[in-house]
């Protein structure tokens, strides 16, 4: 068995969405891509979603996808890192590099030597225009010119004192042409290929930008902005939106309009939905990838029947993503092998179980209920919101008729909490508590004087693989 959920691989700039699309992408790839190929402008699209909703994996899938079209409109797509790249402190080398590196190998046609003459422009503008230590970085790792490290830094020293006013201006002006030669040298780049009429010619793909941190992430957004402004070059980022917006506030302080100011680097906003809804509303991009995960990790099936279950019930009333679900897969994986045998399946009472997938289910989920699952003081309108209660779902019979609105699942969950929190005190005309909920926990698996603390119990025992440690 698993302890953790595989990587799932990726060859970047090969694999699409041909196969392994479980969470039903390629749709929403294919129409980033029909977008994109319409535009001719300068255009900076945000693929915005929450963390844990596969942005990464969409990303690397649909660079794939696009640089594989066959419709005669297959961009240059270059994929960055932007968290990768986080410590060099200055963005513009490591986007020049990433560009040079991928166009060179994707482009082989009559007009090497002219590419190959713009790329040497714009790098040297580029080393004009990076940050002094930058420069002195680049020098020292051999970025090709005469000049020493020593007498890079120098010369940084130099423009930021600014002690020679003629000195002062002819660094500006030198700054300024660098600039343009910059600009005319990508522009070349993006260039449109022969037989293609319009659209994007080259994508750069900016991930992992909301992991960075707040002063790099946003000078990458200027960087962006003021030097890769071009036709028919087009930026895709990957970013959660929110903490973005978080990332503008901390660094410009919490009265600005975050949200305008980003509408300024950003023209348009995809969202990249963690969920699938079928006419139900069941989120079911959730439960494809935990039934691929219960399978792929080994997790048995009298644990798996249960937490599909249980998950399908709480993921209708609670955001539920797909790293919480991979979590949940996790957590269970380290459970004692006392209750992963397969032999279980015959011997733990069905409660049990059920309340071992709560706790588990609760602490990744809903962390403001888990102390009071675990303590089995849960109220009835706590689960009410954890279990999507609503009208007469917990009744079987009204006026003496069937219920056509019970929900026998969520009733045998809800009534077993209640049960527990009563410390098994029930009357035969309690209507609160289904008269089978009782059987459910029978067995000896654990010999109770107190039914609330079972949820303690299991967890001891069962997912607290390091009890031998704690003070009893």
């Amino acid at each position: 068995m698993k302890i953790a959920p595989p990587e799932p691989g990726v060859n970047l700039y090969e694999d699409g969405f041909d196969e392994q699309d479980l969470l039903q992408r390629k749709r929403l790839g294919d129409a980033l891509s029909d977008l994109l190929n319409r535009i001719d402008d300068p255009f900076v699209i945000a693929v915005d979603g929450k963390w844990g909703t596969g942005k990464t994996y969409f990303l690397k899938r649909w660079v794939g996808a696009h640089a594989r079209r066959e419709d005669g409109k297959a961009a240059a797509v270059v994929y960055f890192d932007a968290f990768a790249h986080d410590g060099l402190g200055d963005p513009l080398p490591a986007l020049v590099s990433a560009l040079e590196e991928r166009i060179s190998q994707t482009r082989a046609d009559d007009s090497a030597a002219e590419r190959e003459k713009s790329i040497r422009e714009m790098k040297e503008a580029a080393f004009r225009l990076a940050k002094p230590l930058a420069r002195a970085a680049l020098v020292a790792a051999g970025a090709g010119t005469v000049l020493s490290a020593a007498d890079e830094i120098a010369n940084a020293k130099s423009e930021e004192a600014a002690d020679c006013f003629d000195g002062f201006w002819e660094a500006e002006k030198g700054r300024r042409l660098a600039m343009e030669q910059f600009r005319n040298a990508v522009e070349s780049l993006a260039a449109l290929a022969d037989g293609v009429d319009t659209g994007s010619t080259v994508v750069v793909v900016v991930d992992e930008l909301d992991r960075c941190r707040p002063d790099y992430a946003l000078e990458v957004l200027e960087v962006i902005k003021h030097f890769f402004t071009v036709p028919r070059l087009h930026f895709v980022l990957g970013v959660n939106l929110t903490a973005l917006e978080d990332m503008v506030c901390a660094r410009y302080g919490s009265g600005i309009d975050a949200h305008a100011y980003l509408a300024k680097f950003i023209q348009v906003t995809l969202n990249l939905p963690d969920e699938i809804h079928d006419t139900n509303q069941q989120k079911q991009a959730v439960l494809l990838y935990l039934d691929h995960l219960v399978g792929d990790m080994g997790i048995p099936q009298h644990i798996a029947e249960p937490l599909r279950e249980q998950v399908k019930i709480v993921s209708r009333s609670n955001p539920v993503s797909l790293r919480d679900v991979e979590g949940i897969v996790s957590s269970l994986s380290l459970a004692s092998g006392e209750i992963m045998a397969s032999s279980a399946s015959r011997q733990v009472p069905a409660g049990q179980i059920m309340v071992m997938i709560d706790l588990v289910v609760s602490r990744i989920v809903r962390r403001d209920l888990y102390q009071k699952f675990l303590e089995a003081t849960v109220t009835p309108s706590d689960l009410e919101l954890y279990l999507g209660v609503t009208g007469n779902v917990l009744r079987e019979q009204l006026d003496g008729q069937s219920n056509p609105d019970y929900d026998h699942a969520i009733a045998v969950r809800y009534h077993a909490w209640i049960y527990l929190s009563r410390n098994g005190q029930t009357n035969d005309d309690d209507p609160d508590i289904l008269k089978d909920i009782p059987r459910i926990f029978s067995g000896r698996t654990f010999l109770m004087e107190k039914w609330r603390s079972l949820p303690k119990a299991i967890n001891r025992q069962w997912l607290d693989r390091f009890s031998f440690y704690h003070v009893t």
